[in-house]
């Protein structure tokens, strides 16, 4: 529950935390009246809200902000997007008829002039509340917030420090925590993500909330379905399906290994590995080394906006070190797959072990080899994981929870500014 004040269907009926007839002189006459405006009783007003992205590459924070881009009621919300320039991106966001402003959130080089840049950014837009993602906007955006004195909503979308040097992380967390004080509010896409940002305190009691990560099912079946044959592979192929930017937490090479203990006993089986980063060419040379034929591991880059890839796909696999709440094995959960995922924060929040998938331990490609041969053998429990997935992502993890959070939480953030 949020400390910032108590909301029926996104409507304010209490005061914020902080508001009192003793505070500063404001009566509760006052406050009431403040609510009233902002619940549309005298005049109705629209909230602006500034999206900050640190990446606006493919993955969980440019699709969430492109949902709500699209879900937000028009009549109550007015969207503006800025982050680095991403010409997929960009394009999405034209056809939703809004522009991307580009800025380069995602460095440290020329922090004077990006943090002024960023509060002149709030100020154009008017910006009643400015809502962040990732580090290098959740840096910005709230510091530029703070300046132009409008609230900040900032949301993990995983919390990401381990690769960093045993000195580097507790100066990663203090920010962290002292950048908590300057938000409104911390939203956490998964239950265990909140328990992991309330333990090491950057996220504060009262002052963060959980909102699911969701999917539109129906985009995603009018999605263009890539077909085999245009991938490369065999139409009698076993495809074993990852959908993930190629980077050091995803661990794609427990995938590569997993395959190659299982391809001497199954010449059939391929793995398909959709996106892009830094590793990729990583991937592509261990693949090489242990001798796997380009067949067998098919990378075909990043996908379109539009684009589904699941069809092409018989089971799902993720080997990632940690997650907030992932897309895509949602994705493929919708789609009817089976997932198997390693045992880790985020996979746990989406796979049901042994009724929607399997959870492996992290970092034992044995384990997960055998958890891939185990269902490639049992086709009938394969689908009867893939319909129970699909069932559970239609109960929990549509996009209309996701929408109706969020909005309560603007809602309440921009009469936190005017109270």
């Amino acid at each position: 529950m949020l400390s910032s004040g108590s909301e029926v269907d996104g409507r304010m009926t209490t005061p914020p935390r902080g508001d009192s007839s003793a505070a500063g002189g404001t009566t509760k006459d006052t406050i009431r009246a403040r609510i009233a405006a902002f619940n549309g009783d005298e005049g109705h007003r629209v909230i602006r809200v500034l999206q900050l992205l640190t990446s606006t590459a493919p993955g969980g924070g440019p699709r969430q902000v492109g949902h709500l881009v699209r879900r937000l009621p028009a009549d109550d919300f007015s969207v503006s997007v800025a982050g680095p320039w991403n010409q997929r991106f960009e394009e999405h966001l034209r056809a939703l008829r809004v522009e991307l402003t580009a800025i380069a959130v995602d460095t440290l080089r020329g922090f004077p002039m990006t943090l002024a840049r960023t509060v002149r950014l709030v100020r154009a837009t008017r910006a009643d509340v400015v809502h962040t993602h990732g580090k290098g906007a959740g840096l910005y955006g709230r510091l530029a917030a703070r300046i132009a004195g409008v609230p900040a909503v900032h949301t993990f979308h995983g919390i990401h420090y381990e690769s960093y040097s045993r000195a580097a992380r507790p100066v990663y967390l203090a920010l962290e925590r002292w950048l908590s004080r300057l938000t409104h509010t911390v939203i956490n896409v998964s239950a265990s993500q909140e328990a992991e940002a309330q333990a090491l305190g950057v996220a504060r009691p009262g002052r963060s909330a959980v909102v699911v990560n969701g999917i539109d099912v129906d985009e995603l079946a009018a999605g263009l379905a890539w077909g085999r044959a245009a991938l490369g592979l065999r139409e009698d192929a076993q495809v074993l399906g990852c959908v993930a930017r190629f980077d050091p937490v995803k661990r794609h090479e427990a995938l590569v290994h997993a395959l190659a203990l299982v391809a001497p006993r199954r010449p059939h089986v391929s793995l398909l590995l959709v996106g892009d980063g830094p590793e990729k060419a990583r991937i592509g040379r261990l693949a090489a080394e242990l001798e796997l034929p380009a067949s067998r591991v098919v990378a075909p880059g990043a996908i379109g906006w539009g684009t589904n890839p699941y069809p092409s796909m018989d089971l799902y696999v993720t080997a990632a070190a940690k997650e907030g709440l992932p897309l895509a094995p949602l994705e493929a959960m919708a789609s009817g797959l089976a997932v198997i995922a390693t045992d880790v924060p985020g996979h746990r929040d989406v796979v049901d072990h042994d009724t929607t998938g399997l959870l492996v331990p992290p970092e034992d490609d044995r384990a997960l080899a055998a958890a891939i041969e185990s269902l490639l053998d049992d086709p009938d429990r394969r689908r009867r994981m893939g319909r129970a997935g699909r069932e559970r992502v239609l109960s929990e993890f549509t996009l209309q929870p996701m929408v109706a959070k969020t909005s309560a939480i603007y809602r309440a953030a921009a009469a936190s500014r005017a109270a």
